[in-house]
Protein backbone atom coordinates (compact mmCIF):
# COMPACT_ATOMS: atom_id res chain seq x y z
CA UNK A 1 0.00 0.00 0.00
CA UNK A 2 2.87 2.58 0.69
CA UNK A 3 4.89 1.34 -2.35
CA UNK A 4 1.17 2.47 -4.06
CA UNK A 5 1.50 5.59 -2.12
CA UNK A 6 4.92 6.62 -3.13
CA UNK A 7 4.32 5.63 -6.89
CA UNK A 8 1.13 7.79 -6.75
CA UNK A 9 3.32 10.95 -5.11
CA UNK A 10 6.01 10.59 -7.68
CA UNK A 11 3.62 10.70 -10.63
CA UNK A 12 2.36 13.80 -9.25
CA UNK A 13 5.80 15.88 -8.69
CA UNK A 14 6.69 14.42 -12.12
CA UNK A 15 3.31 16.25 -13.93
CA UNK A 16 4.06 19.15 -11.57
CA UNK A 17 7.80 19.16 -12.89
CA UNK A 18 6.50 18.88 -16.63
CA UNK A 19 4.13 21.45 -16.22
CA UNK A 20 6.80 24.14 -14.67
CA UNK A 21 8.91 23.08 -17.60
CA UNK A 22 6.19 24.18 -19.94
CA UNK A 23 5.86 27.04 -18.49
CA UNK A 24 9.09 28.18 -18.73
CA UNK A 25 9.67 27.02 -22.11
CA UNK A 26 7.46 29.10 -22.94
CA UNK A 27 8.03 31.76 -20.65
CA UNK A 28 8.76 35.33 -22.03
CA UNK A 29 12.12 36.57 -20.54
CA UNK A 30 12.10 40.73 -19.81
CA UNK A 31 15.49 42.48 -21.91
CA UNK A 32 17.10 43.39 -19.28
CA UNK A 33 18.47 47.36 -19.71
CA UNK A 34 21.47 49.10 -17.61
CA UNK A 35 20.59 52.73 -17.58
CA UNK A 36 24.41 54.77 -17.14
CA UNK A 37 24.10 58.01 -15.08
CA UNK A 38 23.36 60.38 -17.00
CA UNK A 39 26.18 63.38 -17.84
CA UNK A 40 25.36 67.07 -18.71
CA UNK A 41 27.02 69.22 -20.93
CA UNK A 42 27.54 73.43 -19.87
CA UNK A 43 24.67 75.36 -21.28
CA UNK A 44 25.10 78.80 -22.85
CA UNK A 45 22.27 80.54 -20.66
CA UNK A 46 23.86 83.43 -18.57
CA UNK A 47 20.59 83.46 -16.67
CA UNK A 48 21.04 83.24 -12.64
CA UNK A 49 18.05 81.49 -12.52
CA UNK A 50 19.70 78.50 -14.89
CA UNK A 51 20.01 75.33 -12.75
CA UNK A 52 23.71 74.93 -14.08
CA UNK A 53 24.69 78.05 -12.87
CA UNK A 54 23.67 77.97 -9.93
CA UNK A 55 24.75 74.32 -9.36
CA UNK A 56 28.00 73.98 -11.11
CA UNK A 57 29.77 71.97 -8.19
CA UNK A 58 26.88 70.07 -6.45
CA UNK A 59 24.48 67.51 -8.03
CA UNK A 60 22.43 68.39 -10.81
CA UNK A 61 18.78 67.04 -9.86
CA UNK A 62 17.62 68.40 -13.38
CA UNK A 63 20.06 65.78 -15.10
CA UNK A 64 18.98 63.03 -12.23
CA UNK A 65 15.09 63.96 -13.35
CA UNK A 66 15.66 63.68 -17.32
CA UNK A 67 17.39 60.20 -16.15
CA UNK A 68 14.57 59.15 -14.10
CA UNK A 69 12.02 60.02 -16.44
CA UNK A 70 13.65 57.72 -19.51
CA UNK A 71 13.71 55.18 -16.41
CA UNK A 72 9.98 55.47 -15.59
CA UNK A 73 9.30 55.15 -19.35
CA UNK A 74 11.23 51.79 -19.66
CA UNK A 75 9.15 50.67 -16.43
CA UNK A 76 5.64 51.10 -17.89
CA UNK A 77 6.16 49.34 -20.81
CA UNK A 78 6.67 45.87 -17.90
CA UNK A 79 8.56 44.56 -20.43
CA UNK A 80 11.88 45.20 -18.81
CA UNK A 81 13.65 44.41 -15.76
CA UNK A 82 16.72 47.07 -15.07
CA UNK A 83 20.14 46.80 -13.61
CA UNK A 84 19.70 48.37 -10.25
CA UNK A 85 20.57 52.00 -10.12
CA UNK A 86 23.52 51.33 -7.78
CA UNK A 87 25.30 48.89 -9.73
CA UNK A 88 25.95 51.28 -12.76
CA UNK A 89 26.47 54.16 -10.69
CA UNK A 90 29.57 51.79 -9.51
CA UNK A 91 30.82 50.62 -12.99
CA UNK A 92 30.53 54.72 -14.18
CA UNK A 93 32.67 55.58 -10.83
CA UNK A 94 34.95 52.81 -11.19
CA UNK A 95 35.27 53.90 -15.07
CA UNK A 96 35.07 57.45 -14.32
CA UNK A 97 33.51 58.27 -17.97
CA UNK A 98 34.08 61.83 -19.43
CA UNK A 99 31.38 63.85 -20.91
CA UNK A 100 29.57 63.36 -24.34
CA UNK A 101 31.81 60.14 -24.72
CA UNK A 102 30.75 58.49 -27.91
CA UNK A 103 33.01 55.43 -27.20
CA UNK A 104 32.87 52.24 -24.60
CA UNK A 105 35.66 50.22 -23.97
CA UNK A 106 36.06 46.96 -23.66
CA UNK A 107 35.68 47.07 -19.01
CA UNK A 108 32.91 49.26 -19.19
CA UNK A 109 30.75 45.83 -21.80
CA UNK A 110 32.22 43.38 -19.52
CA UNK A 111 31.11 44.95 -16.18
CA UNK A 112 27.78 45.05 -17.84
CA UNK A 113 27.92 41.58 -18.61
CA UNK A 114 28.45 40.88 -15.05
CA UNK A 115 25.52 42.78 -13.29
CA UNK A 116 23.36 40.91 -16.14
CA UNK A 117 22.89 43.90 -18.51
CA UNK A 118 22.20 42.85 -22.51
CA UNK A 119 22.08 46.78 -23.44
CA UNK A 120 22.98 49.71 -22.23
CA UNK A 121 21.42 53.15 -22.23
CA UNK A 122 23.97 56.27 -22.22
CA UNK A 123 22.58 60.24 -22.13
CA UNK A 124 24.11 63.33 -22.06
CA UNK A 125 22.36 66.43 -21.23
CA UNK A 126 22.90 69.34 -22.94
CA UNK A 127 20.26 71.60 -21.94
CA UNK A 128 18.43 72.34 -19.17
CA UNK A 129 17.74 76.05 -18.45
CA UNK A 130 15.12 77.57 -16.22
CA UNK A 131 15.16 80.70 -16.91
CA UNK A 132 12.92 83.86 -15.35
CA UNK A 133 11.96 86.89 -17.50
CA UNK A 134 9.34 89.79 -15.85
CA UNK A 135 7.34 92.70 -17.97
CA UNK A 136 5.33 95.24 -16.67
CA UNK A 137 1.62 95.35 -17.85
CA UNK A 138 -0.73 98.15 -17.35
CA UNK A 139 -2.66 98.06 -14.26
CA UNK A 140 -1.52 94.38 -13.89
CA UNK A 141 1.91 95.37 -12.52
CA UNK A 142 4.82 92.84 -13.20
CA UNK A 143 4.14 89.85 -14.29
CA UNK A 144 6.41 86.70 -13.75
CA UNK A 145 7.10 84.68 -16.18
CA UNK A 146 9.01 81.01 -16.06
CA UNK A 147 10.52 79.06 -19.03
CA UNK A 148 12.77 75.58 -19.24
CA UNK A 149 13.91 73.81 -22.07
CA UNK A 150 15.19 70.62 -22.06
CA UNK A 151 17.71 69.11 -24.43
CA UNK A 152 19.43 65.51 -24.74
CA UNK A 153 20.36 62.32 -25.99
CA UNK A 154 20.47 58.74 -25.79
CA UNK A 155 22.16 56.03 -27.60
CA UNK A 156 21.70 52.29 -26.89
CA UNK A 157 24.63 49.65 -26.63
CA UNK A 158 24.07 46.35 -27.58
CA UNK A 159 26.24 44.60 -24.57
CA UNK A 160 26.72 41.45 -27.02
CA UNK A 161 28.45 43.14 -30.04
CA UNK A 162 29.73 46.79 -27.78
CA UNK A 163 27.44 48.44 -30.82
CA UNK A 164 25.80 51.53 -30.86
CA UNK A 165 22.44 50.35 -32.57
CA UNK A 166 20.29 53.15 -31.85
CA UNK A 167 20.60 57.05 -31.19
CA UNK A 168 18.14 59.71 -30.73
CA UNK A 169 18.09 63.51 -29.22
CA UNK A 170 15.01 64.94 -27.97
CA UNK A 171 13.89 68.69 -26.79
CA UNK A 172 11.04 70.02 -25.17
CA UNK A 173 9.81 73.23 -23.48
CA UNK A 174 7.91 74.02 -20.54
CA UNK A 175 6.27 77.38 -18.99
CA UNK A 176 4.48 78.34 -16.04
CA UNK A 177 5.27 77.54 -12.16
CA UNK A 178 6.00 73.82 -12.92
CA UNK A 179 7.92 74.38 -16.57
CA UNK A 180 10.63 71.58 -15.58
CA UNK A 181 8.16 69.17 -15.27
CA UNK A 182 6.02 70.42 -17.94
CA UNK A 183 9.41 69.99 -20.32
CA UNK A 184 9.79 66.83 -19.31
CA UNK A 185 6.09 66.02 -19.94
CA UNK A 186 6.52 67.22 -23.58
CA UNK A 187 9.31 64.66 -24.18
CA UNK A 188 8.12 61.63 -22.57
CA UNK A 189 5.77 60.57 -25.29
CA UNK A 190 9.25 60.66 -27.97
CA UNK A 191 11.22 58.57 -25.38
CA UNK A 192 8.03 56.20 -25.99
CA UNK A 193 8.32 55.89 -29.61
CA UNK A 194 11.78 55.23 -29.27
CA UNK A 195 11.86 52.01 -27.09
CA UNK A 196 8.53 51.03 -29.56
CA UNK A 197 10.93 51.78 -32.67
CA UNK A 198 14.01 49.58 -30.83
CA UNK A 199 12.39 47.20 -29.01
CA UNK A 200 9.41 45.14 -30.78
CA UNK A 201 7.25 42.69 -28.79
CA UNK A 202 8.49 39.26 -29.51
CA UNK A 203 6.57 36.25 -28.13
CA UNK A 204 5.55 32.57 -29.39
CA UNK A 205 2.94 31.03 -30.57
CA UNK A 206 2.39 28.36 -28.19
CA UNK A 207 -0.75 26.77 -29.44
CA UNK A 208 -3.40 26.69 -31.51
CA UNK A 209 -6.66 26.38 -29.37
CA UNK A 210 -9.64 26.37 -32.42
CA UNK A 211 -9.78 25.36 -36.06
CA UNK A 212 -12.17 25.38 -38.96
CA UNK A 213 -13.78 23.01 -40.84
CA UNK A 214 -11.45 23.77 -43.50
CA UNK A 215 -8.37 22.88 -40.72
CA UNK A 216 -7.36 26.38 -40.56
CA UNK A 217 -6.29 27.90 -37.25
CA UNK A 218 -8.82 30.47 -36.33
CA UNK A 219 -7.82 30.68 -32.17
CA UNK A 220 -4.47 30.23 -31.27
CA UNK A 221 -2.54 30.74 -27.87
CA UNK A 222 0.69 32.79 -27.33
CA UNK A 223 3.38 32.99 -24.99
CA UNK A 224 2.71 36.59 -23.39
CA UNK A 225 0.44 38.19 -21.33
CA UNK A 226 -0.07 40.90 -18.48
CA UNK A 227 3.86 40.77 -17.17
CA UNK A 228 4.68 42.07 -21.36
CA UNK A 229 1.79 45.09 -20.64
CA UNK A 230 -0.14 43.27 -23.63
CA UNK A 231 -3.60 44.73 -23.71
CA UNK A 232 -6.97 42.95 -25.30
CA UNK A 233 -7.25 44.25 -28.98
CA UNK A 234 -3.98 44.42 -29.71
CA UNK A 235 -2.57 42.49 -33.34
CA UNK A 236 0.57 40.88 -34.07
CA UNK A 237 1.78 39.88 -37.40
CA UNK A 238 2.81 36.21 -37.07
CA UNK A 239 5.81 34.93 -38.77
CA UNK A 240 8.30 32.04 -39.44
CA UNK A 241 11.88 32.35 -37.99
CA UNK A 242 14.27 30.14 -39.74
CA UNK A 243 18.37 30.86 -39.70
CA UNK A 244 20.29 30.41 -42.83
CA UNK A 245 23.82 31.15 -43.78
CA UNK A 246 25.00 33.55 -46.23
CA UNK A 247 28.40 34.39 -47.27
CA UNK A 248 29.51 32.70 -44.25
CA UNK A 249 27.55 34.72 -41.78
CA UNK A 250 24.44 33.30 -40.06
CA UNK A 251 21.63 35.46 -40.15
CA UNK A 252 17.82 34.72 -39.44
CA UNK A 253 14.87 35.19 -41.89
CA UNK A 254 11.56 36.64 -41.03
CA UNK A 255 8.57 35.64 -43.25
CA UNK A 256 5.49 36.97 -42.38
CA UNK A 257 2.59 34.20 -42.67
CA UNK A 258 -0.93 35.99 -41.08
CA UNK A 259 -1.64 38.27 -38.44
CA UNK A 260 -4.02 37.91 -35.28
CA UNK A 261 -5.61 39.55 -32.47
CA UNK A 262 -5.62 39.07 -28.70
CA UNK A 263 -8.66 38.50 -27.38
CA UNK A 264 -8.46 38.04 -23.85
CA UNK A 265 -5.49 38.55 -21.34
CA UNK A 266 -5.01 34.48 -19.57
CA UNK A 267 -2.46 35.46 -17.00
CA UNK A 268 0.92 37.12 -17.02
CA UNK A 269 1.74 34.59 -19.58
CA UNK A 270 -0.28 33.54 -21.90
CA UNK A 271 -2.86 35.69 -24.19
CA UNK A 272 -5.38 33.99 -26.54
CA UNK A 273 -5.77 35.14 -30.16
CA UNK A 274 -8.48 35.45 -32.74
CA UNK A 275 -6.50 34.83 -36.01
CA UNK A 276 -7.47 37.52 -38.60
CA UNK A 277 -5.51 36.24 -41.20
CA UNK A 278 -3.58 33.36 -42.31
CA UNK A 279 -5.10 30.22 -40.57
CA UNK A 280 -4.30 27.87 -43.29
CA UNK A 281 -0.12 28.19 -42.95
CA UNK A 282 -0.29 29.29 -38.68
CA UNK A 283 -2.26 25.20 -38.93
CA UNK A 284 0.42 23.76 -41.67
CA UNK A 285 3.70 25.18 -40.03
CA UNK A 286 2.96 24.37 -36.76
CA UNK A 287 2.16 21.25 -36.73
CA UNK A 288 5.05 20.47 -39.01
CA UNK A 289 7.00 21.84 -36.10
CA UNK A 290 8.10 25.77 -37.79
CA UNK A 291 9.10 28.32 -35.39
CA UNK A 292 6.52 30.35 -35.59
CA UNK A 293 6.59 34.15 -33.61
CA UNK A 294 4.32 36.91 -32.96
CA UNK A 295 5.39 40.74 -33.27
CA UNK A 296 3.32 43.41 -32.15
CA UNK A 297 2.09 45.88 -34.86
CA UNK A 298 0.03 48.47 -32.56
CA UNK A 299 0.32 49.20 -29.06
Amino acid sequence: MRKLKNKKMIKICSLLLSLSIYSLSFGQTKTVIGIMPFTGSSTTSNDPNNYYNRNKKGDNQNVTSIQDAVTDAFLKTKRFSLVEREKMDQIKTEKNLQKNEDFIDGQVIEQSKSVGAQFIILGNVSKADVSTSRTNAPYAGTITTQKCEIAFNIRLVDVATSEIIASNSFSGTGKGNNSFESALDDIKPDIEQFIRENFKVVVSVASIEEKNKRGEATKILIAGGSSLGFKEKNELKVYELSEMVVDGKKMSRKVTIGKVRINSIEDENFSKCSVLEGGNDIASKLESGAKLKCEVINE
